[in-house]
């Protein structure tokens, strides 16, 4: 994944890829990607590798928590 993560949209703060290996989401433990902001902790949704068919790493939900972050409302000004 080489994709450049934007700054985030609510303060301009540095974002990272974050890579979780145990998380709850919707009533059991899986690993999980998302972005966050590191000045203002913002964060997209938590992308559970088992989305992909993956029960480790998953390249995949990595690309997809990336998209999330960099996804931004057009502006019609």
């Amino acid at each position: 994944m080489t994709e450049k993560l934007k700054p985030c949209p609510f303060c301009g703060g540095e974002a990272r890829l974050q890579k979780h290996e145990r998380v709850f989401i919707h009533g059991k433990t899986t690993r999980a990607a998302y972005v966050r902001c590191l000045q203002c902790n913002a964060r997209t949704e938590r992308v559970p590798y088992e989305e992909f068919g993956k029960s480790s790493y998953s390249a995949d939900a990595h690309i997809k928590a990336v998209n999330a972050w960099n996804r931004r409302a057009e502006s019609d000004l």
